[in-house]
């Protein structure tokens, strides 16, 4: 017994030791090896580290060190490879697939959604990105036909980019699924890791795996839904409407009665539009303009023909058996709603929009009229329902939700990269200001990234600020940033004096220009920046009961004529100060393509936030639009300091000084001592004078 249970030993050993030298297939993920690149002096080098090791060195800092280096080191968990005759050449395939979250806006928000990941039964591991706006989730997969191929893994990598970014409600990062795809290595104090985490099985043939989308296609206003390659639905419908028309008058052709034959025709072809699956209410609506059917004067008749063909198709949705009338009814009243009605709920709005089944009209709000008409039309249908039935389906949670902004963002074309719409539309307003270009690209990236949801802790926190003589434009351009359907959702006539007029506002329009903003008060200033990075806002709205958390959407831009119109210097950074005498609202703007543009670029992880360098650079840039109460600050940035003053500059007279300060600064105001004052601080900085008869005058020149 001793001696067979030594080589029972000897023989696992053996197996044991040939498993580790000869790593050429597939392997098992039991020996969890994965490569370490490093491109250190020009020289990329390999080294091979076990999983569980790698995730050691995650928590304990021991890659810190890469962030003070000129490399970075990357991690590949796809292969395993080694340098062969100074080449890369991979010795086999681990059966790992790297997902990225990438372009988060701070280590918090990574937070978030790597405790999201935590809970997907697929996550092997996940861990912070070293920009600290990345997440890294690692996860395995099978292959049915026991093989492994660039298609398999392009497989997986289709596969589990869908359902991440369905679980997480975000979009992954894109990428073309290789075994050389890499990460940088990083430091996470608290990384996920389950080794016990389930795969996902794949094929090695190509696969088509269903593209991940935020909104539901049947409320949006752009989806053209196809049932024939080439054909919109509506055609479709008509064919097959038109097929049973013609099927119904050759099988009644022979009724020589004129009314019966028109019951007969009506008959046959209602249950002709049942059986083709044409929606009930379009197929009554359109049964009314034949006039072979009796035309709209008939149209009470045509709709309890159709209510009864399709009668037994609705009451398959509906259960009978041992349900009390009370829930019958409510069954009933979702059943015809459904039938007859798209119904969506307009989250920036806060308003129900509807339109009739099939109608191939665009939703509109369901205000009072429309909900007593539906009422009446379910009365008529033989459906015992009050008001007050359909408003509780109505006001449900029954019926989806709709962000417009989302929405058209997801059906936008694909950008064509010819050309750069930001950066036109920028230079529309004509300025000499450093950086204007790039700062109105990130602000338009972070609005755009508003709508979407893409950032979960703060909101867009910029305020570009044009100023500028009145009547170049300011309102128009800001305006004109909307596509022209979606001006609805812009408010240039909000009232930063009332807090819930500001927070109704955040949550129902995507642009907010604040017109005339030297009009704030000084103290509204800070209020504003306190609101600029909230993502959600919570009040109580006009005629609420209770306090409701809304999701912000909008962004700020503002306007106003002041040059000077900043009180606030410690949030000066939150504003891009735009000086102009000139803006180009001319032509047409391609938005299409000018935000199809913004959202491919947030897709592939350009940066749209600002950062704390530029948040240095606007806080200088700004100081010159900063509102001046102190005498010498005002005689600092409109004249020459004493020892760049020319010789022979002239001398000016107090009153033209004061003039002078009157016209550049609205805080300037003259009162009974300001010239002596004035004159004293003048003085006390080291300019020259000379008294004269008609006063003290000072040797200074404009700057």
């Amino acid at each position: 017994m001793q001696s067979a249970l030594l080589f029972c030993i000897f023989v696992i050993a053996e197996v044991t030791t040939y498993l580790r030298n000869n790593q050429y297939t597939i392997s098992s993920f039991t020996m969890r090896d994965i490569t370490i690149f490093n491109p250190e002096r020009g020289e990329l080098t390999f080294s091979r580290i076990e999983l569980d090791e790698f995730v050691r060195r995650l928590g304990n800092g021991t890659y810190r060190k890469t962030f003070a280096d000129e490399f970075k080191k990357e991690v590949c968990f796809a292969a395993v490879w080694q340098k062969q005759s100074g080449k890369p050449n991979m010795k086999c395939i681990n059966r790992l697939v790297l997902l990225s979250l990438e372009n988060l806006h701070d280590m918090e928000t990574a937070e978030e959604y790597k405790q999201q990941a935590a809970l997907q039964p697929y996550t092997l591991l996940c861990f912070l990105g070293h920009d600290g706006h990345s997440l890294h989730i690692i996860c395995r997969y099978e292959v049915m036909e026991d093989s492994a191929s660039e298609t398999t893994q392009s497989n997986a990598f289709r596969l589990l980019h869908y359902i991440y970014s369905s679980q997480l409600g975000t979009q992954v990062a894109e990428h073309k699924a290789s075994f050389r795809t890499c990460c940088k290595v990083s430091y996470d104090p608290k990384p996920y890791y389950n080794p016990a985490a389930l795969p996902v099985t794949v094929s090695a043939q190509s696969e088509n795996t269903p593209v991940f989308r935020r909104i539901q296609e049947e409320i949006s206003d752009y989806n053209n839904p196809q049932e024939i390659p080439g054909v919109d639905l509506r055609t479709s419908w008509m064919r097959r409407f038109h097929d049973c028309l013609d099927n119904a008058i050759e099988t009644c052709h022979d009724i020589a009665d004129e009314d019966l034959f028109q019951a007969s025709v009506l008959e046959q072809l209602a249950d002709g539009c049942r059986q083709m699956g044409l929606p009930r209410a379009w197929a009554t609506d359109h049964s009314t303009y034949i006039p072979l059917l009796g035309g709209v004067g008939n149209r009470e008749m045509i709709r309890d023909v159709f209510h009864t063909a399709y009668l037994k198709e609705t009451l398959k949705t509906i259960p009978l058996k041992f349900t009390r009338p009370s829930a019958l009814l409510i069954y009933k009243t979702e059943a015809y709603m459904r039938e007859n009605y798209d119904l969506r709920l307009n989250v920036m709005t806060g308003t129900p929009e509807y339109r009739k089944k099939g109608s191939g009209f665009g939703f509109v709000p369901l205000n009072q009229a429309a909900r007593n008409t539906m009422t009446i039309n379910a009365l008529k249908a033989g459906l015992d329902s009050w008001d007050r039935d359909l408003n509780r389906y109505i006001d449900s949670n029954l019926i989806p939700k709709y962000e417009p902004m989302s929405d058209f963002i997801s059906h936008l074309p694909q950008w064509d990269k010819r050309h750069d719409y930001v950066a036109d539309m920028a230079r529309r307003v004509k300025t000499n200001r450093a950086h204007w270009e790039d700062d109105f690209h990130i602000w338009m990236l972070s609005m755009v990234a508003q709508w979407i949801g893409k950032n979960r802790q703060y909101g867009n926190a910029i305020v570009p600020l044009l100023i500028g003589p009145q009547g170049i434009g300011k309102t128009v351009f800001c305006r004109r940033l909307l596509p022209p359907h979606l001006q609805i959702y812009f408010n240039d006539k909000i009232s930063m004096k009332n807090d819930n007029d500001i927070f109704l506002a955040m949550s129902s329009y995507a642009l907010i220009n604040i017109d005339e903003f030297d009009a704030m008060s000084k103290s509204q200033q800070p209020l504003l920046k306190y609101l600029l990075s909230k993502h959600d806002v919570k009040f109580r709205p006009p005629y609420g009961k209770t306090m409701e958390q809304r999701k912000r959407f909008a962004s700020f831009i503002a306007t106003t004529n002041d040059l000077r119109p900043l009180t606030d210097h410690s949030g000066s950074r939150r504003f891009v100060c735009v000086l102009t005498d000139e803006i180009d609202n001319t032509g047409n703007i391609p938005y299409d393509q000018l935000y199809a543009q913004l959202y491919q670029e947030l897709t592939e992880g350009r940066r749209y936030w600002f950062d704390e360098e530029d948040n240095n650079r606007i806080s200088l840039q700004n100081q010159n639009f900063q509102k001046v109460y102190d005498y010498r600050r005002m005689i600092e940035l409109t004249y020459f300091p004493v020892e760049k003053t020319p010789e022979d500059a002239k001398f000016v007279f107090v009153k033209d000084i004061m003039k002078r300060l009157e016209e550049s600064f609205p805080t300037f105001i003259v009162r009974k001592n300001t010239d002596s004052e004035l004159g004293k601080k003048i003085k006390e900085m080291g300019y020259k004078y000379h008294r004269h008869t008609n006063g003290v005058a000072y040797r200074m020149k404009e700057i």
